[in-house]
């Protein structure tokens, strides 16, 4: 037994050790040390992992409980990022306000997944889910296909769009108010994208983007590897190293991508919302290099979890809105349906 108590101990201060370090993954650059890319990643399970040892001394009556408690305690503000304990407003202030939606719809593909009789009738079930939570006045999507966006104008009323398939751009943004002006930020590599619209809310100019940024690719691979009947030595060691190669490269792709779309912003000449799908944690380099200076709607309104990925890698929040400091965050909402991959999430707006 006392055996036991020590492989627990060695493995409770490597737990803490991991989460310790992962404090530090916002403030380091990618490009010198992804391996913090990876502790970011993993900030959510390690919580986990040290509340488990935290329960589990305690519950022995053990000191060793102070090891993880007070890496927790050391971290508390990282964790706004994942949990929200903030409510939302009573009601909106006026009708000024505005909704504005984030949502990977991955081509609506999940659609096909629904027990109804026919792809209208998904397609009429989603419709309806949009309508009965307030239909947003501004959504931002990615990963949607022409067709998609038709679909979403038709059924919706989306009067203005904006999108650019020459540019081989799969993020759009859909909107009741007019569309002034519009273009892209262009990658130099990846496989994400990024529209942008200054759309025109009764005479007041705002831009809002739409983003993409570079997909890990390992979704599939972590699918395999879950699997009870996979686990077997050498095919997860090669497994895991590959993910870890994968998020190595991707990492780096997406900081470079995260610094365009930066610089972007920064000469817009109107207030900027931001909206989109990072393929980080609030706990990355890259989602810092974005939010700098930025309002995050979950941190400003959410409350509960802020899991925004609906795949096999329980607890990641990857999808944001995050809104120029002048904005009023009237709420902010995860909507907990499987139409895709990533779950729709909703914020309402108060510009000043």
């Amino acid at each position: 037994m006392k055996y036991f108590r020590r492989i627990l101990l060695v493995l409770n201060i490597i737990a803490a050790m991991g989460l310790l370090l992962s404090y530090f993954a916002p403030v380091i650059n990618p490009y010198k040390y992804w391996q913090f890319g990876i502790l970011g990643l993993m900030f959510p399970f390690m919580i986990f992992i040290n509340l488990f040892f935290s329960v589990f001394w305690l519950l022995r009556k053990r000191w060793f409980a102070l090891i993880s408690l007070l890496v927790i305690a050391m971290g508390w503000n990282a964790f706004s990022g994942i949990i929200g304990l903030k409510l939302p407003q009573s009601s909106d202030p006026d009708d000024k306000a505005i909704r504005v939606m984030s949502y990977n719809i991955r081509a609506l593909s999940k659609l096909a997944n629904y027990p109804t009789k026919s792809p209208k009738e998904n397609k009429e079930k989603f419709a309806f889910f949009m309508e009965e939570n307030k239909l947003p006045h501004i959504l931002c999507v990615q990963e949607s296909t022409m067709p998609n966006i038709k679909f979403l104008q038709s059924s919706m009323a989306y009067p203005y769009y904006c999108r650019y398939p020459g540019y081989n751009s799969n993020t759009a943004i859909l909107s009741v108010f007019p569309i002034d002006n519009s273009g892209v930020v262009k990658f130099d590599k990846g496989n994400g994208d990024c529209v942008w619209a200054d759309i025109n809310l009764d005479g007041k100019i705002i831009r809002f983007y739409s983003v993409h940024l570079h997909s890990n690719t390992i979704s599939i691979q972590a699918d395999t590897l879950i699997k009870i009947d996979n686990i077997e030595k050498n095919k997860t060691i090669k497994g895991v190293e590959g993910m870890f190669q994968k998020y190595k490269f991707a990492t780096r792709v997406r900081y470079e991508q995260a610094k365009k779309i930066k610089k972007h912003m920064e000469s817009s000449p109107n207030p900027v919302v931001i909206c989109g799908d990072f393929n980080d944690t609030p706990q990355s380099f890259i989602y810092h290099v974005l939010s700098e200076g930025m309002k995050d709607t979950f941190k400003e309104r959410g409350i509960g979890f802020g899991t925004t990925w609906a795949g096999n890698l329980p607890g990641l929040k990857i999808d944001y809105i995050l809104a120029d400091p002048s904005v009023n965050v009237i709420s902010h909402d995860i909507y907990r349906r499987q139409f895709s991959d990533h779950y729709p999430i909703t914020t309402t707006l108060l510009f000043q």
